[in-house]
């Protein structure tokens, strides 16, 4: 048996049912009969990284805040799923333009749920794409509204001249652009994932008033008037503030009706 295998046997031994769960090393090493030495080692690495904590006073174990983080991550995105499915529904329907739903892991945007345009000529990304945060109108807007020194961690390693971007892009023409999505509320980019493409997109809130994901319309760059991008940029900040309402965001609302 491998080490992760062991390690994992050890926290599904230590899943609580009903109430909280603390063993020692030894009644690990009766349970899953493996030897103690084993056990304390693969105890101590999982303690190191947060997965369980040990009792100062009885020396026990239990499972740590580090799974109840990620199990938090997991049921955040889930919710996020399920809950923007009819606004984005609704925002395909009054757009007649492909719908996008993004969040963030770690410094890339990915495409977790989609819902093409219906009409002929459209934009169909699929499911599961990653494109750094600061490349294309979903990504960027998450970015806008992480934290100041999230935000510098991301950016200031870039070698720029390297981007997957399709168009040429600078830290300067970046943090004037996230300038200006946090004084609008929403962001807007051509060509930068797919060539002659308009993607528009703005954030969604956690519970948390934290930033967890983004609401995109896009399509062919030559149907993206100025009126259009004025009408959709209102569609998409409507939808965005009602999925993150829905999630327990309470912070503010930026459109009325």
């Amino acid at each position: 048996m491998s080490v992760i295998s062991k390690a994992i046997h050890i926290l599904d031994l230590l899943v609580p049912h009903g109430m909280e769960k603390e063993l020692s090393v030894t009644e690990i090493s009766k349970e899953l009969d493996m030897p103690v030495q084993s056990v304390h080692r693969i105890l101590s690495s999982l303690c190191s990284h947060g997965f369980v904590s040990q009792n100062t006073k009885s020396k026990k174990y239990k499972l740590g805040l580090s799974l109840m983080k990620y199990g938090f991550l997991m049921w955040d995105s889930l919710m996020l799923r399920s809950v923007a499915r009819p606004y984005m529904q609704e925002l395909s329907a009054n757009t007649k333009e492909t719908v996008y739903l993004a969040t963030r892991e770690n410094d890339e945007g990915v495409y977790i749920d989609s819902i093409d345009s219906p009409q002929i000529l459209k934009i169909s990304e699929p499911i599961g794409l990653r494109l750094p945060l600061y490349i294309g109108a979903s990504n960027r807007v998450i970015l806008a509204y992480l934290p100041q020194k999230i935000q510098d961690q991301l950016l200031k390693p870039v070698n720029w001249s390297k981007t997957p971007s399709l168009k040429p892009l600078c830290y300067e023409e970046i943090k004037t652009d996230l300038e200006q999505i946090r004084a609008q509320g929403y962001s807007v980019t051509t060509g930068e994932a797919t060539e002659g493409t308009t993607g528009i997109a703005a954030p969604i809130f956690s519970y948390e008033s934290t930033v967890i994901g983004s609401i995109n319309v896009a399509g062919p760059e030559m149907r993206f008037t100025p009126d259009h991008i004025q009408k959709y940029s209102y569609y998409v900040r409507k939808y965005a503030d009602l999925i993150s309402k829905e999630l327990g965001y309470r912070d503010r609302y930026r459109v009325s009706n």
